[in-house]
């Protein structure tokens, strides 16, 4: 897809990193975890398909993996577990 020009580079998903923020714009849960894992240095398991299906349109900056979550929690309906392995479960909650 093409970059729209008028648009500054702080606020395009695509250059978001060079300004230390992590960027969504419509992804799905599971597409996230992907870049989630490499932002916050931890594995994601998402141990529900209608959850790895939920879309978000999100930015954090200066945000742990737990604030993340919780404000992710705020529109969707997960649960999640974060283990001394640095693994996060995100599940659905019951």
């Amino acid at each position: 897809s093409s970059v729209p020009h008028n648009l500054p580079d702080s606020t395009l998903p695509e250059t978001a990193w060079v300004y230390n923020k992590l960027m969504f714009n419509g992804e799905s849960f599971q597409e996230m975890a992907d870049k989630m894992e490499r932002w916050f240095n931890v594995k994601m398991v998402l141990e529900d398909e209608k959850v790895a299906n939920y879309r978000f349109r999100v930015i954090f900056e200066n945000e742990t993996i737990e604030q993340a979550l919780q404000a992710l929690q705020l529109t969707a309906s997960f649960n999640y577990k974060i283990n001394q392995d640095h693994e996060v479960h995100i599940y659905k909650t019951r």
